[in-house]
């Protein structure tokens, strides 16, 4: 029940943003996300965070990010780093599906396989791994603000989490690596914007969303996860002002942090928070085939652990 509350929610907040296109207002002559598109210069998009512009119409994007994050400690409450007492790395695939709805609107769905590794785990160095499915998503865009070269683009951004990761059953043996999802239907909504910079030129992307968490399950215990804001800024800066780009570099910057709950239950999780980097290079040999090679680095965080995670994304582009 509770979630079919978040999922309503998320739907009206697309209502009152703006409904579906009219019949026939593309007609005539070319949507405007594909007139603003065609001027960009060619980039592949950044690795992490949303893009406003929406997926072209009747075209599919494929995105494979395979990253290796490297565990380097846990941040404590107070902010400080400390020891994990062991190494922990893993392997993490996530495969994410665009298709271009409508001239305005895109879909996405997103799953993930993880394969997790522990060793040298307190004063007996033990070892473990583990691997399985991870939580998947699908995601909603809709541009009603069409943006220029002096005017941000604007989207509204819902997504739905499901709980498709290992969440049950865990066993002490395992030391936690055989923990691969939350456990809990998550709803995220809020705006994605593009500002492009010709003179520079530049891509100016940020993300603002909210994330609501309904009541969940770990291991059979009943777990109520705090509300979460992100807050994502992404920069490409290609190396010509041009389709025919073919260099850009990127820099991300990803953060997360909690907020207490809107609805049900009060949290009985520890708040978190997290603030990575992420700089990249841009790699663009044929328009059907992009790659992006970045290296994701936790620089703050609260209740969280720390990695060093190097990334690599291929685009495929239908």
């Amino acid at each position: 029940m509770v979630a079919c509350k978040f999922l309503v929610t998320g739907f009206l907040f697309f209502i009152l943003i703006g409904g579906p296109a009219p019949a026939g207002a593309f007609e005539a002559s070319s949507p405007p996300s594909q007139v603003l598109a065609d001027s960009l210069p060619a980039t592949t998009r950044p690795i992490i965070s949303s893009i406003a512009l929406p997926q072209p119409f009747k075209t599919w994007t494929v995105q494979v990010t395979p990253t290796i994050p490297f565990v380097g400690g846990q941040f404590s409450s107070n902010f400080q780093r400390c020891s994990v007492h062991g190494d922990y790395r893993s392997l993490q695939v996530p495969v994410e599906i665009f298709y271009g709805l409508t001239p305005q609107m895109d879909a996405s769905f997103e799953f993930k396989v993880i394969q997790n590794w522990a060793s040298n785990v307190g004063p007996a160095s033990r070892a473990a791994s583990f691997g399985s499915m991870g939580d998947s998503n699908l995601t909603l865009k809709y541009m009603f603000l069409y943006g220029s070269s002096t005017d941000p683009l604007v989207t509204a951004y819902f997504s739905v989490l499901f709980p498709t990761g290992h969440a049950t059953n865990l066993e002490p043996k395992l030391l936690g690596t055989d923990q691969t999802g939350i456990g809990a239907f998550a709803f995220t909504w809020g705006l994605d914007y593009l500002i492009y910079l010709p003179k520079v030129p530049a891509l100016f992307y940020v993300n603002v969303w909210y994330t609501n968490f309904a009541g969940g399950w770990v291991n059979g215990a009943r777990v109520y996860y705090p509300d979460q804001i992100t807050v994502n800024l992404a920069l490409e800066v290609p190396l010509k002002r041009s389709l025919q780009n073919r260099w850009a570099f990127l820099l991300e910057v990803l953060s997360t942090w909690d907020a207490g709950r809107l609805f049900g239950p009060k949290a009985n999780q520890a708040p978190t928070a997290l603030v990575a980097i992420l700089p990249a290079v841009e790699f663009l040999p044929a328009p059907w085939f992009n790659v992006a090679l970045g290296v994701q680095v936790d620089l703050i965080g609260k209740n969280t652990r720390y990695a060093y995670a190097p990334t690599l994304a291929f685009f495929f582009n239908f």
